[in-house]
């Protein structure tokens, strides 16, 4: 416990010399650092671990910001040292109240040294004694700290209300390594405890925590403060404990058994009733399947201004931005339901996986996103089974995905990482989408009833535990023995090793060799033709089907190709040559599939008589294996673009998402060349029909997927120029513009296609009025607008809105930023201001939005992707040596850059000219002597 008179000398973050502080690094032995494969992970000593914490904190959120913390960790001592080491960040300890006492004499060890290591995150006590082996002891101390502007610790962020008062909310995001900046502790996944938390708040704010409140106590000496108590937690780790104080209301959406509340702001509490009702039905669902009750005794969700991620898992208190948690049936689009539900089912997995049982350490984080993604979609398509989430999931996460995994300069799921910046980089869709789908692979090839006994026994055993993923394995491939549905000689172990531990992934090429066989064999799929394909091999299950007795839904494992070559394995008993095969049905495997000459034309053939004969998931593998085998050399364009022409029949939202993704590279490589019109007329000619039959309104009881359909087909329609699209846009938002009191026309399921188009065939005054509608009290209302901004083709108007986007006064949040620079850089006019402006001011975007996540990579990912000419690659390379040691969580992302900008020149050389004639063929030329 700690009293206000320790703090007199704490004016906001500046500390006076009357205060007891250390600043130097002390001269002492570091920490260990243990070797993990090639990468060295700086870890603590493993001299002790820590039980339990008490923190008690006091933000002055309407005050100086500054934080006044005192912390008490109960320890248990495993070797005999003469040091303590825990983490610290952005935190000032006053040294004279630190104290360690052994439990069982209460004795008081003497500290003769303290001391800061900046560069480690470290603060170190030293004893003049040996801490003994085996004993339990208690460290204390008081310290300041701040309530930053960055999400990240213990920080600050803001809103208005409807009545224009500005209110505070201090909140928290500690993964991956941010407890640190809030407390000093043992700030690593493996060293879980248990924590009572007090947290002093005015009396007109309240407070939360993982648990449920015990008590308020006034704070004497301080009117209207109040010391909040909550129950103490389960083991956990640090990572993972959450607070907020704020005066948002809360609203009770289930007391089932476990109290469920939505805490958003008083004008979005009605917005927030799809997401908490979500929460009930999917903690149902998982209770259920992984039979294992959620251990807490209340959920809150909170929506916060300002958040690092779209959401965070902290158990039992799991923050949102308002986009991911807020949904408004009146005005926002069927993305944004399915988004919401989504978000909501992914955190809510990360309760029991992650939470209830943690990694080890960071190199398996794939285990905690992987499993969190698929779960989340698996438990969407059970509450929302007309959505065809297991679908859409191939088209969304796998497909994509294997476009960034395809490059040399990807990585394993599974990486070794060491300090702050190499661990946030792997939160990246190698960590999520890919560990989602190969966890659906092994759930297929498994089957379901084994994959969840696995998942059930797995997480009983390591509840409040920490494990990696040969723990999984482990009890996963027990439940494949009793089960009887893995052979003896195979172990899961055996098969995902070859997964998670090496990068990319296999083609299977399949090619007849008679009447009833074929000769399959695997390599390593990359875009680069002049990389090495026979570094890597992979224990592939290969499933497939034929034109004499179609069946896509049995996935069950045909036979295995051997991980430990890539010698050709025969099959006999092969399909008669005038019939069809498909392998890997569903996409359930991770993999791509080629064929001979003879099994394409057949497919096509299919296709254009009758397409439904094929699994709509099967439709989209074949879109995307044909193209990208087409973009790596491996397959002629002639037979790829030759699949694509029975798109003027599809219906389904799934085949044409595979089609639009693949119609994005093209679109990039051409966009700046002579030719850009050819490929334009080429695309709307597969498009228009599906966008005469769509139009701009929705059908009554239309679906989701045909809604989503809708979007991406007027979206790309009018990107691509087409009159009619664009001409009933600007005519829509001119009407509003018009009288936006009582305009109700514009469909919201379109609405982002719309304002986009018109902002950009209008001029100032579209500009304008979007960006006042975007400064409405509703962020649900406005999150299209605030995209549509960046479609505007004024150069100005851009610049002045990048100019905007990294301005703490400019009114758009710090959490937006990257997403405001994204959209620019996404748009044809808006991508070489945006590139010029991020070599310009790397610094200080960086400095402005920090080292989170995904904003940097993706920032560099959307500006690059188009890039396919010889000044441009010099010019990333030169940005990737002028900042080496500046590049942060994006150092992976430039190398990637670099290398696809390379592969996108050797593709320009090898498939432009050969495109552009096939296009002529086809009677959709640009040379100006066809005009």
């Amino acid at each position: 416990m700690f009293g206000l008179a320790r703090f007199i000398c704490v004016m906001g973050s500046a500390i006076l010399a009357s205060c007891t502080v250390t600043t130097t690094p002390a001269p002492i032995t570091m920490p260990t650092v243990s070797e993990e494969g090639d990468k060295s992970i700086v870890l603590l000593p493993k001299t002790v671990r820590p039980l339990h914490y008490l923190v008690k904190l006091q933000p002055f959120i309407n005050g100086n910001f500054s934080i006044h913390g005192h912390v008490k960790i109960d320890f248990h001592v495993l070797v005999s040292t003469h040091h303590l080491v825990l983490h610290m960040a952005d935190i000032v300890t006053l040294n004279d109240t630190t104290k360690v006492i052994a439990k069982d004499s209460e004795r008081e060890e003497k500290i003769v040294q303290q001391g800061y290591n900046s560069s480690r995150m470290l603060y170190i006590v030293h004893l003049q004694e040996q801490l003994s082996e085996g004993r339990n002891y208690t460290l204390s101390l008081d310290f300041v700290g701040t309530l930053g502007e960055q999400a990240r610790g213990f920080y600050r962020s803001s809103y208005k209300k409807q009545n224009g008062e500005r209110s505070w909310v201090a909140s928290t995001q500690f993964q991956s390594t941010d407890a640190r900046r809030a407390f000093p502790c043992f700030d690593e996944p493996g060293l879980k405890a248990t924590f009572k938390i007090f947290l002093a708040r005015e009396e007109h704010m309240n407070a939360l925590s993982n648990m449920p409140l015990v008590s308020s106590t006034p704070i004497e000496g301080q009117e209207e403060w109040l010391w909040d108590e909550f129950q103490e937690s389960v083991p956990m780790s640090t990572y993972l404990v959450a607070f907020a104080i704020s005066d948002l209301p809360s609203k009770v959406v289930s007391d089932n058994g476990t109290l469920i509340r939505v805490v958003t702001r008083a004008a979005t509490q009605d917005f927030a009733e799809y997401g908490g009702q979500t929460a009930t039905k999917v903690l149902s669902y998982y209770k259920d399947y992984f039979s294992i009750s959620f251990p807490l005794p209340k959920i809150d969700l909170i929506s916060v201004p300002e958040n690092s991620f779209a959401a965070m898992e902290n158990w039992g208190l799991i923050t949102f931005r308002e986009t991911g948690l807020l949904y408004d049936p009146e005005s926002s689009p069927a993305s944004q339901k399915q988004y919401v539900c989504y978000l909501v089912s992914h955190e809510l997995a990360h309760q029991w996986f992650g939470n209830l049982v943690t990694l080890s350490w960071w190199t398996d984080l794939w285990l905690n996103e992987g499993f969190a993604t698929y779960m989340g979609d698996t438990a969407v398509d059970h509450i929302e089974p007309s959505w065809g989430m297991l679908d859409q999931f191939v088209v969304e996460r796998q497909q994509k995905v294997m476009a960034l995994d395809a490059l040399r300069s990807s990585h394993p799921v599974r990486v070794p990482v060491s300090d702050p910046a190499e661990i946030n980089e792997i939160f990246d869709v190698i960590s999520y989408s890919k560990g989602a789908s190969i966890i659906r692979m092994m759930n297929h090839f498994l089957t379901e009833t084994v994959f969840r006994r696995g998942l059930k026994t797995y997480l009983t055993d390591l509840k409040y535990k920490n494990a990696d993923q040969d723990d999984l394995w482990r009890h996963l491939t027990k439940a494949a023995r009793e089960e009887g549905t893995l052979a003896e000689h195979l172990s899961v172990k055996t098969i995902m090793d070859t997964w998670t531990l090496q990068k990319g992934f296999p083609i299977v090429t399949v090619t007849r060799a008679g009447n009833s066989s074929a000769v399959i064999t695997q390599e390593y799929f990359v875009y680069d033709k002049n990389a090495t394909t026979s570094e890597y091999n992979w224990w592939i299950p290969v499933t497939y089907t034929s034109q004499e007795g179609p069946e896509f839904h049995d996935t069950n494992v045909r036979f295995w190709l051997n991980g430990k070559g890539i010698d050709p394995v025969s099959y006999i008993g092969f399909p008669q040559p005038h019939h069809w095969v498909i392998f890997n049905l569903k996409q359930t495997g991770y993999y791509r599939v080629n064929y001979d000459e003879a099994n394409w034309e057949l497919l096509t053939r299919q296709l254009q008589e009758d397409h439904t004969v094929i699994h709509i998931t099967n439709r989209a593998q074949i879109i995307d294996d044909v193209l990208n085998l087409a973009r790596a050399g491996k397959l002629s364009y002639k037979t790829a673009l030759g699949v694509l022409s029975y798109l003027r029949k599809e219906k389904q939202f799934v085949p044409w998402k595979a089609a639009f993704n693949n119609f994005q590279y093209l679109y990039d490589m051409f966009y700046r060349d002579p030719a850009y019109g050819a490929l334009k007329d080429y695309l709307l000619s597969i498009i228009v029909p599906m966008y005469d039959k769509l139009g701009f309104e929705e059908e009554p009881g239309e679906d989701q997927l045909a809604q989503k359909l809708r979007t991406d087909v007027i979206t790309w329609a009018c990107n691509l120029g087409h009159l009619d699209c664009r001409n009933k846009s600007l005519a829509i938002f001119r009407r509003w513009m018009a009288d936006p009191e009582s305009f109700k026309g514009v469909s919201v399921n379109v609405a982002s296609a719309v304002y986009c188009t018109a902002i950009a065939e209008g001029g100032e005054p579209e500009w304008t009025f979007a960006w006042k509608q975007t400064q409405s009290n509703t962020v649900v209302d406005t999150s299209e607008l605030v995209n549509a901004l960046a479609c505007t083709d004024q150069i100005w108007l851009l610049t002045r809105y990048l100019d905007g986007a990294f301005n703490a006064n400019s009114r758009i949040r710090r959490q937006d930023a990257a997403g405001t620079f994204r959209n620019i850089a996404a748009g044809g006019v808006g991508n070489m201001l945006a590139w010029d402006y991020l070599r310009s001011h790397w610094a200080n975007i960086t400095e402005y939005i920090g080292s989170t996540f995904f904003a940097l990579p993706k920032m560099v990912d959307d500006v690059t992707k188009t890039f396919n000419t010889l000044q441009l690659l010099h010019e990333l390379e030169e940005f990737e040596r002028v900042n080496k040691d500046q590049l942060l969580t994006a150092s992976r992302a430039v190398s990637q850059a670099v290398e696809a900008t390379k592969i996108n020149l050797a593709w320009m050389e090898d498939n432009r000219d050969f495109i552009v004639d096939w296009l002529k063929e086809q009677g959709f030329s640009s040379n100006l002597s066809d005009l």
